[in-house]
């Protein structure tokens, strides 16, 4: 029955263009234009001194792409990118409200599976969106390496630090997406979960900038998600590390701990309120 639930579900979300779109297409498309726009710019206005440069010179421009790749996904857990991740999910979880749909689903499936189809649908989202912009920075550097003559080039083991920075920023999106599936399911409104979820993202950002996680308390932890998730990204690049400090490994479990509370904490709290949830009109 879940699996039913989340064939529909998927249907059903393939069919809303503005949350597709706005909430999951967005971010890698906008990505991959600013990457090739500011490429072009930059080679029309600087082309006297490329067309300069020795042969020699140009073998010298490397483009990491790795690097490359994995600047993207990191971008992907900032505030500003997490606002259309909230218009994903607050449409996801919030348009049967909006709708008044509920009455007609509830009857064809559990209520358990029909909000975790949705979360299943959100993660596979997210998993796309995180991999067109994945394919949006390998598009980027092979742009730049034709317009500067630059090799690509890929370092040793450049595939751990992708995927790593792939599941860390995957594991934040859900944080948000769960967060925001709460106060859907609490609200039952469509603009209340979007603007909930949008303050959630800037306030993240505030207090992971005001806090370091490398000094700060552990307790800290529980309350501010984006710190543990600042940890897990300094212990797989390196970067993003004060002067004179190192990562504590010991700090890793926690720190995946305390993101996947979070999950299963917000997740809970909208199954549990969503199963004795009265919805004469939804």
């Amino acid at each position: 029955m879940l699996a039913d639930a989340f064939a529909a579900e998927a249907a059903r979300f393939l069919r809303q263009r503005s949350t597709l779109i706005w909430g999951f297409c967005v971010v890698p498309l906008g990505m991959l234009a600013w990457n090739l726009g500011l490429d072009t710019y930059v080679y029309l206005h600087a082309g006297g001194q490329m067309s300069a440069m020795s042969a020699l010179a140009r073998m010298a421009m490397r483009i990491d792409t790795g690097q490359q790749i994995v600047n993207a996904l990191q971008r992907a857990d900032t505030a500003f990118f997490k606002i259309f991740f909230a218009v994903g999910a607050a449409g996801l979880f919030g348009n049967e409200y909006r709708w008044e749909t509920w009455r007609l689903l509830t009857p064809r499936n559990s209520r358990i599976n029909l909000l975790l189809a949705k979360f299943g649908v959100y993660a596979m989202a997210c998993a796309a969106s995180l991999l067109g912009l994945a394919l949006a920075a390998l598009a980027g550097a092979i742009w730049n390496a034709m317009l500067n003559g630059a090799p690509l080039t890929f370092t040793p083991g450049f595939a751990g630090p992708i995927l790593g920075m792939f599941a860390i920023s995957w594991i934040a999106l859900m944080v948000q997406g769960a967060f925001v599936a709460a106060v859907a399911v609490m609200t039952r409104a469509t603009t209340g979960a979007l603007l909930a979820g949008v303050i959630f993202a800037f306030a993240q950002g505030v207090f992971s900038t005001v806090l370091s996680p490398w000094e700060s308390p552990l307790r800290y932890f529980a309350l501010v998600p984006e710190l543990p998730a600042e940890v897990l990204r300094g212990l797989l690049t390196g970067q993003n590390i004060p002067p004179g400090m190192t990562a504590d490994p010991e700090r890793l479990p926690l720190a995946m701990a305390v993101l996947l509370g979070w999950i299963l904490l917000l997740s809970g709290a909208a199954l549990v309120r969503f199963q004795r949830q009265d919805l004469p009109r939804e």
